[in-house]
């Protein structure tokens, strides 16, 4: 699959360079698009609605932030990448405001823009609807990057609520393609993932006497703990009595 990129550079010379090394550094990306300043820039993302904008911020007619701004609001399924002489921390933040994927500095330097075409390609790939088998093929290194990813989102927050959507929602794609991809390489879904994780710590524990076996509900994500002695038994065979007793 190709992803589209629009360039917004108001210096010809630099837009054509990186244009040329995008395409060299990932062939994934084909550069559709040349913008001189950002309400050109604008009227060419209204047009060809690309997947991703390497935008400059000083420009005429509209700098790169205002561009950013009003990709955020009115295209917000549109990633953006700024490319500036300006490594001020307040240009830093502002971008932060409008969700910027990365904040890349002149001259370019082409290991950080082949990192991040990498980022935006997994990014890009897990946010597709659907997922066929030959994409699955192709792109089996970014799938499984995104599978690392929700394994280490369970392994930081199994002690909140998680459920499909808050957790499609984290990585923004949908439940089902979660769950199609999760599965495809781990061969358990990510609920099973979430449950078995948390048990495994509650195995832990139970180890330690001072603990209730409500406190170890509590502190593995489980609000009641008659559902998680539920949990644990369907599991094991025994509840977490039995098992601390063993």
């Amino acid at each position: 699959m190709k992803y589209s990129v629009l360039i917004v550079e108001d210096e010809a010379l630099i837009a054509r360079n990186i244009a040329r090394r995008i395409e060299q550094l990932n062939p994934a990306f084909e550069v559709k698009a040349i913008a001189t300043n950002g309400l050109e820039g604008l009227d060419l993302a209204k047009e060809h609605l690309p997947n991703v904008i390497f935008t400059d911020i000083r420009m005429p007619e509209m700098d790169g932030l205002e561009l950013v701004r009003n990709i955020h609001e009115k295209f917000p399924f549109i990633l953006c990448v700024i490319i500036s002489g300006y490594s001020d921390f307040e240009y830093a933040k502002e971008a932060l405001r409008y969700e910027v994927s990365n904040y890349l500095l002149k001259p370019v330097n082409y290991d950080e823009l082949e990192k991040t075409l990498a980022a935006l390609e997994t990014k890009l790939l897990a946010t597709q609807d659907r997922f066929d088998s030959v994409t699955l093929l192709h792109s089996s290194n970014r799938a499984k990057e995104i599978v690392e990813l929700i394994k280490e989102y369970i392994h930081k927050n199994y002690q909140t609520q998680i459920d499909f959507t808050t957790l499609a929602s984290e990585f923004g794609f949908s439940v089902p393609y979660l769950s199609k991809i999760f599965f495809k390489y781990t061969e358990i879904t990510p609920s099973k993932y979430l449950r078995n994780y948390r048990l495994n710590i509650a195995r832990q524990l139970l180890r330690n006497p001072e603990l209730s076996i409500a406190d170890v509900s509590q502190l593995t994500g489980y609000l009641d703990p008659f559902h998680f002695s539920k949990t644990f038994k369907h599991v094991y065979g025994i509840s977490p009595s039995e098992y601390r007793n063993e």
